[in-house]
């Protein structure tokens, strides 16, 4: 009988600590409820487009697939957003916040990349990105196994934060303009400090690469360098305009529009003044 008591108090009880585990998750035991635990920006089981709510507000015309040049549109559409859900949003070409390794091909292909570096950057991309961003909708060990699609979620961009960067994105996706205007004061070698050539890039680098960051720092080297190819200063100074276009995205739209319609002004296409200067479009 007392055996059979035992059995039963023992059951009841682990019931009872696994029912505080599951109610738990991750909350601590403090006095109050850590703000990290109860930010929406740190629990990837729901996929919210910053301030634009779970639907993506952007359209076709934003994206690869129907570029309508317009830099003003791209912000105004995208501006719930944060700033690395907009970095990202003109590679999802259908709109329905999934970024495919086909979208990332097909938008860099429509900047005129062309196929082999469109092709690297689909691999190094999605590859590198696609499993930080998926969304955790369940305990069950096949929810964290890696996607065999490699697809990106936009909403969770924020996840895929790397070391040996600019700092320029705090960790719920947010862009740090003071950040940038740091890095420009310290390693721009131009007059005005308000460009930064490819030397400067690797001065950049070398500041703020961290120890064993492998990952981290060939990322940092990949990401500028894609982003000289695509500026391709004829001066050899990527002008800071063009570099906030890049960080918020609204570049990319605007030469995927020139390099469709035979504008110039795609990839490795020599860019008088930036990109947003009026002889370049």
């Amino acid at each position: 009988m007392a055996s059979r008591l035992e059995l039963i108090l023992e059951t009841a009880t682990l019931r009872h600590l696994q029912s505080l585990v599951d109610k738990m998750q991750l909350k601590s035991y403090g006095d109050f409820p850590r703000t990290i635990d109860l930010d929406p920006f740190f629990d990837n089981t729901k996929l919210v487009y910053g301030d634009a709510g779970t639907k993506v507000p952007y359209t076709p015309q934003n994206t690869w697939t129907d570029p309508n040049g317009s830099a003003k549109d791209y912000l105004e559409k995208t501006k719930g957003l944060t700033t690395l859900q907009k970095h990202v949003a003109y590679f999802d070409g259908d709109c329905d916040g999934v970024i495919w390794p086909s979208d990332t091909f097909f938008g860099f292909l429509a900047m005129g990349f062309g196929i082999f570096l469109s092709a690297f950057a689909m691999l190094a991309i999605n590859g590198a990105m696609s499993y930080p961003t998926l969304p955790r909708n369940s305990k069950s060990l096949r929810n964290w196994l890696p996607d065999p699609y490699m697809r990106i979620y936009v909403a969770n961009m924020h996840r895929s934060k790397h070391g040996s960067d600019t700092e320029s994105f705090d960790r719920r996706g947010q862009f740090r303009q003071s950040q940038l205007e740091a890095e420009l004061s310290e390693c721009s070698s131009r007059y005005g400090k308000d460009a930064l050539s490819y030397s400067d890039v690797l001065a950049m680098f070398r500041e703020r690469r961290d120890v064993f960051d492998l990952f981290g720092m060939t990322a940092f080297l990949l990401e500028w360098s894609a982003t000289y190819m695509l500026i391709w200063p004829a001066d050899g100074y990527m002008r800071k305009d063009d570099i906030l276009g890049v960080y918020d995205g609204s570049l990319f739209v605007v030469l995927a529009h020139r390099y469709k319609n035979g504008l110039g002004g795609g990839a490795f296409d020599s860019k008088k003044g930036g990109v947003f200067d009026t002889k370049n479009g």
